[in-house]
């Protein structure tokens, strides 16, 4: 996978085209599916619990967190083989400021392993919730190769809580699902647009924010113009003809949603072009 990745993608701007460093920190997932969720969504959700107090529950938020690695793109094929072929990339910067942290790697029963450990075990005899400890926990994991839990070749970050981001924080998306890897830069979404003061709709590349002001916009006009049998008021009659159980001869005009939405935004592509 090396050889394909461009230079400029490579390095970091103190070393531009070096392998073993990188400027980007990737989320990477398992399906399409879970990328086109995330990018979406503008969100990267803390599902887990990591580091050294990840089993107590009584930090449990402290430690829920969105992780991310720093290998340089040439090396992410290392992760086919955890089934993690989808990826979203963002500058180092961006996530340090968004509160993401290295991952310290202890080796157990060392100097620093031990330290950690007292200070944390202090804590929680005394039931210190608040003690500063629980902010460092969970950026540290102990690197145990006996028990096959040696991953600080992945060079990882997390995110306490997890990321918010806009489509214009996003650097790259990856795909690794085919011999050749798949470095998308230039991303956008195809959105509805809603132009409230010309009343006109068409497509439009957008970031996540306009796509959801744009929608709200447009389910805004339709909620104006339609209404929903209960919110009319229309009776149910089990005896009607219509196969809703409503009664709507004399009282309204039925309009099924896509012939709604026509009738509002007749420009519209409709379902299924």
């Amino acid at each position: 996978m090396s050889n394909e990745i461009p230079d400029h993608l490579l390095g970091t701007e103190q070393h531009r085209g070096a392998r073993d460093l990188s400027e980007y920190l990737v989320h990477m997932t398992r399906t399409p599916h879970d990328l086109a969720s995330i990018n979406t969504s503008g969100r990267i959700e803390a599902r887990n619990r990591f580091g050294l107090g990840r089993s107590l529950d009584m930090v449990a938020e402290k430690h829920l967190s969105a992780c991310f690695t720093e290998m340089p793109l040439s090396e992410l094929g290392r992760l086919r083989d955890r089934g993690k072929l989808w990826g979203i990339a963002f500058k180092r910067e961006f996530v340090l400021n968004q509160g993401g942290q290295r991952v310290w790697y202890v080796d157990g029963n060392k100097t620093p392993h031990d330290a950690l450990h007292a200070l944390k075990e202090a804590a929680y005899e005394s039931r210190d919730w608040k003690n500063s400890i629980w902010d460092v926990t969970p950026f540290v994991d102990e690197r145990n190769p006996a028990k096959s839990y040696a991953f600080d070749w992945e060079r990882e970050w997390r995110v306490i809580g997890g990321l918010t981001f806009e489509l214009e924080n996003v650097s790259l998306v990856i795909g690794l699902d085919e011999v050749a890897p798949l470095l998308e830069e230039d991303i956008n979404i195809g959105a509805p647009f809603y132009n409230a003061r010309e009343g006109t709709y068409e497509w439009a590349d957008d970031s996540i924010p306009g796509v959801g002001a744009n929608m709200e916009a447009i389910l805004e006009r339709f909620r104006s113009e339609f209404m929903t049998p209960d919110d009319a008021g229309l009776f149910t009659d089990p005896e009607a003809d219509e196969d809703d159980g409503y009664w709507w001869a004399g009282c309204a005009t039925r309009y099924e949603t896509e012939d709604a939405l026509h009738d509002l935004f007749p420009s519209a592509p409709s379902v299924g072009d």
